[in-house]
């Protein structure tokens, strides 16, 4: 038996596991997250050029955006390269060309190198904050739960919390939001969380709670973040005290009049400025939802989740959701919830953390 073809063999090297829907990813949403990525070093350009003439001056951009993300000495030998070959090119110097070519390619090796372990590490630090949260979360005296979480990047700015007081009295509930996505924004929100369960130990008043984390989280915060979230304590007889700073508000659906109500405490984000009016603002209040009652706690990247038209989901497909399947267990909710969030985005960046808490009466 003849062996194989050895151009037969390259081709299936390098296309045994490739698939329509890697190369649908690599154009639709690939292209577009390194477009992102390089965005915000391109200026914006003067629509009063032509349209070949701004064309041209966003390649140019983009070229030096490209450049000014590598090393200086990565940088200083690219361009040598690049020179080499259009050196080779035009004198028709094959082994000007061949050189380039194979500096390219180590370039590109050194680059992979990089991200390769930049994501490994990456994946270590997804994996220590999705174990700061609770897998399981704990039983609650009149109530069953369910949370979600999905961050947009490999980390994220999300969090929640579901614990229960030293003295085993007091359950609480939290969802929160630092602004901004990645890494930075999921460091502050190990702190938080690490600063939440040292206050809770020591206070049991929802609202005096959230004063100190502002006080003892505030000073850290760089500038252009914040913090906005939304908790609850409930107690033994299963009374809700609920607590809102800056975050979209807790939605309740009654079951006895099938209807909604948006819970919405008065409260500004953590890291705003508030001129010392964040304690004087910030409001409780207190329920005690009936049976079959739900209360969900949610991010705004659920809310804010966009389509391939760039259409918000908003709040009533969720709604709309909960009143279907009011009659099933939260995590039956939160997996429908999940599926319409991804039946409306379609193949559209997923662009923000998504973060949910659902919880029902019995």
């Amino acid at each position: 038996m003849s062996s194989k073809n050895p151009l037969k063999r390259i081709f299936d090297l390098y296309t045994s596991d490739l698939s329509f829907t890697e190369i649908e990813r690599l154009i639709k949403r690939e292209s577009a997250e390194v477009y992102e990525f390089f965005k915000n070093d391109i200026p914006k350009s003067s629509t009063s050029r032509n349209k070949v003439v701004r064309s041209l001056i966003f390649l140019r951009s983009l070229f030096n955006a490209f450049l000014l993300k590598l090393s200086p000495a990565r940088r200083i030998i690219y361009l040598l390269t690049l020179l080499i070959f259009i050196l080779g090119y035009l004198n028709n110097m094959g082994s000007y060309v061949i050189i380039s070519f194979v500096i390219l390619n180590f370039l590109l090796a050194f680059e992979l190198a990089d991200k390769l372990l930049t994501k490994s590490e990456l994946q270590v630090a997804r994996k220590i904050q999705t174990d700061l949260m609770p897998k399981i979360p704990p039983k609650i005296n009149n109530y069953e739960v369910s949370a979600y979480y999905e961050s947009a990047k490999e980390v994220g700015g999300d969090y929640f919390d579901i614990f229960k007081s030293e003295t085993g009295d007091k359950t609480y509930l939290i969802v929160g939001d630092i602004s901004g996505k990645g890494m930075a924004a999921a460091l502050y929100m190990v702190r938080v969380q690490a600063i939440l369960h040292s206050l809770i130990s020591n206070f049991s008043d929802l609202r005096e709670i959230i004063i100190n984390l502002k006080d003892n989280f505030d000073k850290k915060l760089l500038p252009e973040y914040f913090l906005t979230l939304a908790a609850a304590s409930i107690d033994e007889e299963g009374s809700i005290t609920l607590c809102r700073a800056g975050h979209p508000p807790i939605i309740h659906f009654k079951s006895s009049t099938d209807s909604f109500e948006e819970i919405n405490p008065k409260g500004i984000g953590i890291g705003l400025k508030d001129n010392g009016a964040f304690a004087k603002i910030l409001e409780t209040v207190e329920i005690k939802p009936d049976t079959n009652d739900i209360l969900f706690f949610y991010t705004d990247g659920i809310t804010e989740c966009m389509n391939e038209s760039r259409q918000q989901l908003g709040l009533n497909p969720v709604k709309n959701v909960i009143r279907k399947y009011a009659g099933s267990p939260p995590e039956i909710i939160q997996k429908e919830i999940v599926k319409e969030i991804e039946k409306f985005r379609g193949e559209n960046i997923h662009s923000d953390d998504i973060t949910m808490i659902i919880l029902k009466a019995i």
